[in-house]
């Protein structure tokens, strides 16, 4: 027979068992994670201050507060900081896609790509496949917006800016439809301007194309194709046929 445990080695025993189970629970409870400094972040908000906001929810413990993504990224939106917009409004969208103001997110997504596609146009030398990417990809988040959000109270703001859209679209084929013109590639000239009388026949630019059509019918010595576009600028635009040459 066994002898009986001592009470000494009962003792250690209860002892072990509630050390174990001590660092245990040690493991398993999370502890509360550090509050992100918010009152840094209103400072920012406060001053206008994009780029310093941003530099806030860079040291934010996750997750970041719905609220804080977006007021960050209108604020940049509103600083001429598209990029800084787009990155924060895609970061709500992806951590909050059940949120009441996602519509909001995605509103402010695509207008911080329009926002960098209108920043394009002010320089001199645009590089013609980075102006139309920049407009089909703003173009694209918008009309998302209005197809996932039908009732969203933005809108009808999407309205001006896909017209908008459709006109730089338009004006970037024009623009190397005269380019290849004046290369004296009239045929590549004429197939852009085509392009455009067919997919954006309902924008101001059409005046354009069509012009570019009379011209590059001419070069090509088409003279009843020539007529018949100068037949149609002279009928859309009769303001812009008086300034073409005969």
């Amino acid at each position: 027979m066994q002898p009986a445990p001592s009470f000494f080695h009962r003792w250690i025993f209860f002892c072990l068992l509630a050390l174990v189970v001590w660092l245990a629970g040690c493991t398993t409870v999370p502890t509360s994670p550090v509050p992100g400094d918010s009152a840094a972040l209103n400072q920012a908000l406060t001053d206008q201050d994009c780029k310093a906001a941003v530099a806030v929810l860079e040291t934010w413990p996750p997750p970041v507060p719905a609220d804080a993504r977006l007021e960050t990224a209108f604020l940049c939106l509103i600083s001429d900081q598209p990029l800084l917009a787009f990155e924060h409004s895609g970061h709500f969208i992806r951590a909050f896609p059940t949120h009441p103001d996602l519509d909001y997110g995605f509103y402010l997504r695509a207008m911080a790509r329009y926002g960098s596609w209108k920043a394009l146009q002010e320089g001199t030398l645009v590089p013609p496949d980075q102006d139309r990417a920049l407009a089909r990809e703003a173009f694209i988040l918008f009309r998302e917006l209005v197809q996932r959000f039908p009732d969203s109270r933005y809108r009808d703001e999407v309205a001006g800016y896909l017209m908008d859209l459709r006109e730089g679209l338009a004006a970037v084929e024009v623009r190397q439809a005269r380019t290849l013109l004046a290369q004296g590639d009239a045929r590549q000239a004429l197939a852009r301007a085509e392009y455009v009388r067919e997919h954006f026949g309902t924008t101001q630019t059409l005046a354009d194309a069509l012009a570019v059509m009379v011209d590059a019918h001419q070069a090509l010595g088409h003279d009843e194709a020539a007529a018949r576009a100068r037949h149609w600028l002279e009928v859309r635009f009769p303001d812009r046929a008086g300034q073409q040459s005969p």
